[in-house]
């Protein structure tokens, strides 16, 4: 690239000013690039912003292939350099540049008041955090089997780290399914209440599915540290007395079928059993 004489400027800081000026996506090139017969040094410079952004965008096509395909490529390109523009990527890593793409939508006309546009992102984050999370051996039934009754209501569960709790409105994940099985993309709708729905990984492959009022507020009882007889009084809310223990009790096995218990201990700090 021809740029022009400054002798008093080192290498080292003209490579730094220029990638600051990348990454301030600047319209204004560095003084040290200059015009030519042909091409100005705008121009010249426009070159390296421009492929900064594409790259920049094929990251965020690559985490929001769904976000994608709904708002189209015009749509989905408008939105990328907005965010590009308003959220400067501050990782060395673009693998992690796309995560404040949903609070991005919350915050930045006109997405705020596109609801199910803000949930779509944020479930395919949710899947993205869980496909690349640490990865941990589950329990099995025969380990949860041996903690003896009396110890029961003092156990308290540590689940996997591929597990990502997220409340809907909207059909995000019918979207989702929808894309990725190649079918036409149904309308993003909202409902009136809010769905709870649960992300995980299990050898290698996402999963969700959407949990009941009871379920979430047992999961949510359990992921806050609580043990299982305070997670069961959390279940008095919606269940009679007599219903609480047998609930949880189907709670727990549905869990250790899907992977999610990754240990167990007791209140004292034993594992068990």
């Amino acid at each position: 690239m021809k740029t022009a004489p400054h002798s008093s400027i080192s290498l080292g800081d003209m490579q730094q000013e220029f990638q600051r000026a990348l990454l301030d996506q600047q319209r204004q090139p560095p003084a040290f690039i200059v015009d030519t017969s042909g091409v100005s040094s705008r121009e010249r410079f426009a070159v390296y912003s421009e492929a900064y952004s594409l790259r920049l965008i094929e990251a965020l096509s690559a985490d929001y292939p769904v976000s994608r395909d709904y708002l189209g490529d015009h749509g989905f390109d408008g939105m990328a350099r907005a965010y590009i523009h308003a959220r400067p990527s501050g990782q060395f890593s673009i693998r992690w540049f796309g995560r404040h793409l949903p609070s991005f939508l919350a915050e930045t006309q006109p997405y705020d008041r596109q609801t199910e546009v803000q949930e779509l992102a944020a479930f395919e984050w949710a899947l993205s955090e869980a496909f690349d999370a640490p990865d941990s051996i589950p329990v099995g039934y025969q380990q949860l089997a041996g903690i003896a009754p009396e110890h029961w209501p003092e156990l308290r569960l540590q689940f996997h780290p591929s597990m990502r709790r997220i409340d809907l409105r909207c059909n995000a994940a019918q979207v989702w399914q929808a894309s990725n099985q190649q079918e036409p993309l149904p309308a993003l709708s909202a409902t009136i209440d809010r769905q709870s729905w649960i992300i995980w990984r299990q050898d290698l492959k996402l999963l969700f599915r959407s949990l009941s009022i009871q379920e979430a507020a047992a999961l949510d009882a359990f992921k806050q540290g609580q043990c299982f007889a305070e997670a069961c009084e959390s279940l008095c809310a919606w269940l009679e007395e007599e219903q609480v223990a047998v609930s949880a009790a189907g709670f727990l096995q549905a869990w250790l079928r899907d992977g999610w218990i990754a240990g167990v201990k007791l209140t004292d700090g034993r594992t068990g059993p």
